[in-house]
């Protein structure tokens, strides 16, 4: 019986020691399970808040990018930390960003440093990562003869308005029936929703052009939002039209050409007194090769101290173009100027004005390679009767129009009134927020425009785009 009761006793305390080294592995084991998961959890937060911190990098090249987009071209950064996200107590996301000029006027070089504060008020930022974007500005598309970016009118006097490619974000109104609108292609994007849901109403005509300058077109290209009211070719297609009416159209977002697109830093402060003193022909500017051509400087908006109280009195003198130009000044607002351009090369000249345009007559010099004049400048609300759809760029009708090298581009409205012009074709190409077309026919010629101008470098919707991206 003693022996029995010992053996028991043994059996139990082997037991006892089995269960308490199964216990101690398990607790070891479950630790180590827990210091893993909670490492792993560690590990798993830090790569979150580290990728919260890239996000924010990269939502500061964004605003940087947006902020360009919106015609801040002269936007340097933040300044200063600007806070993106938070979450309560525990940590907070910002970003802080740098713009600075790049290789020339369409590049810049962003970098974006992302943050994160954990806990949200602590003094330092415990995760950072910084990125660098090389941004250009370009665009996908390019400008046509006639581009409006809401409504293109021909008041009842036209007879003949002539076209290559002809867009409107709006509606064209054609407004008596004995007005032809003649183009190869013809795109509008939205109606009148005042006549009948046109895209292009009123009683006058489209007409086919007797030529084509698209290689293998041979009937003009209708491409239209919503019905074409207009007969021929009413909403079908014959043997002179081709026609998708009803149809989605997209729209030109922005025409929009800041001068920093074409003039970089190489372009230099001139004096105004280049246009307004001297002989005719005067250079522009004055002396050659100089790049003086920011007048008076390369700031934005008009500045009295150019011209007269920021107006320019052109007169009838010539104008040698030698290269782009950016005023800072309303050409002939006081009273309106009859001037002659000329550009002595090939290449396209442009030439920004930061306010409007008053011609009674505009003239480009026979042989003068081709130039696109760009009116920043708002209507002056001075010509509401006969300019009804705004008057940024005016011409009059004083005299006759000879300007097929000359491209004329307003941020706000165009308006031809009256206009006379002695050759065919009479303007190089015109566009504007609208466009009214008030022109006397035949005196002696309609107004015809140039299909040899270089559209192609005119661009539309100019973007900021990241063309290249790295991790710092």
């Amino acid at each position: 019986m003693k022996k029995h009761t010992t053996t028991t006793t043994l059996e139990s305390g082997s037991v006892i020691v089995s269960i308490l080294m199964m216990t101690l592995f398990l607790t070891t084991l479950i630790f180590a399970l827990l210091v893993n998961a909670q490492s792993s959890m560690a590990r798993a937060r830090s790569r979150v808040l580290l990728l919260q911190a890239q996000y924010a990098a990269e939502s500061g090249a964004d605003a940087a990018l947006a902020a360009l987009n919106a015609g801040n071209t002269a936007y340097t950064g933040t300044g200063s930390d600007t806070q993106v996200m938070t979450n309560g107590k525990m940590y907070k996301a910002t970003y802080a960003v740098t713009v600075s000029a790049g290789s020339s006027g369409k590049e810049k070089l962003i970098t974006s440093t992302g943050k994160v504060y954990t806990p949200a008020n602590a003094a330092a930022p415990q995760y950072t990562r910084k990125i660098e974007v090389i941004a250009q500005q370009s665009s996908t598309t390019t400008t046509s003869s006639v581009v409006s970016r809401n409504i293109i009118k021909a008041a009842s006097g036209v007879k003949n308005l002539i076209g290559q490619d002809i867009f409107a974000n709006g509606y064209i109104e054609l407004s008596k029936n004995t007005t032809n609108l003649v183009a190869e292609n013809i795109t509008v994007a939205d109606k009148n929703t005042s006549a009948s849901n046109c895209s292009i109403g009123g009683s006058g005509n489209l007409v086919k052009p007797t030529t084509f300058t698209h290689a293998g077109q041979t009937k003009t290209k209708i491409l239209t939002s919503y019905n074409n009211c207009l007969t021929p070719p009413g909403n079908t297609s014959n043997s002179n039209f081709d026609v998708t009416a009803n149809s989605s159209v997209s729209k030109i977002s922005s025409t929009f050409i800041p001068w920093s697109n074409v003039m970089d830093n190489s372009y230099i402060n001139g004096s105004c007194t280049d246009w307004t003193s001297g002989s005719s022909p005067r250079n522009i500017p004055s002396t050659n090769n100089s790049k003086k051509t920011h007048y008076p400087d390369s700031g934005s908006g008009i500045s009295t101290s150019c011209g007269a109280s920021g107006d320019l009195a052109l007169g009838t003198a010539q104008y040698n173009i030698k290269d782009n130009v950016h005023i800072r000044a309303s050409l002939c607002a006081a009273s309106q100027c009859y001037p002659k351009f000329y550009n002595p090369d090939s290449s396209l000249k442009y030439v920004f004005v930061e306010g409007t345009i008053n011609f009674g007559s505009l003239t480009s010099v026979s042989g003068s390679g081709p130039i696109a004049f760009v009116a920043y400048g708002p209507d002056t609300g001075l010509r509401t009767g006969m300019c009804p759809l705004g008057d940024a760029i005016y011409i009059g009708h004083d005299d006759t129009t000879s300007a097929p090298a000359i491209y004329l581009l307003a941020m706000n409205g165009l308006c031809l009134e009256k206009t006379k012009f002695s050759t065919d074709p009479a303007l190089g190409g015109v566009s504007g927020k609208n466009i009214f077309v008030d022109t006397n026919p035949g005196t002696p010629f309609d107004l015809r425009l140039n299909s040899s101008f270089p559209y192609d470098q005119i661009p539309i919707d100019l973007a900021w785009r990241a063309i290249r991206y790295r991790r710092l």
